[in-house]
């Protein structure tokens, strides 16, 4: 079974979607409010959030293209 370059590509793609997700995750849990100082909670939250926008943004694009990918050459897309 051959693996085209669209497959790779796709295979990477959806790679990058989660790895996006799971560099979230770690950056939350590294600015995690600790009882020996640091961030509070409420600037955590902000934190937080407003990472996910550019990590949650580069997930969905790859995703997104990683489905396009995936599927192939279609007579609508050309």
């Amino acid at each position: 079974m051959t693996m085209t370059f669209e497959k790779l590509a796709a295979l990477g793609a959806q790679g990058v979607a989660a790895g996006s997700i799971v560099a979230w995750l770690g950056l939350v849990w590294m600015t995690r409010p600790v009882s020996s100082g640091g961030i509070d909670a409420t600037l955590h939250l902000a934190v937080a959030a407003s990472s996910f926008v550019v990590f949650g943004f580069v997930a969905a694009v790859h995703a997104w293209m990683g489905a396009q990918l995936k599927h192939g050459p279609d007579s609508i897309r050309g």
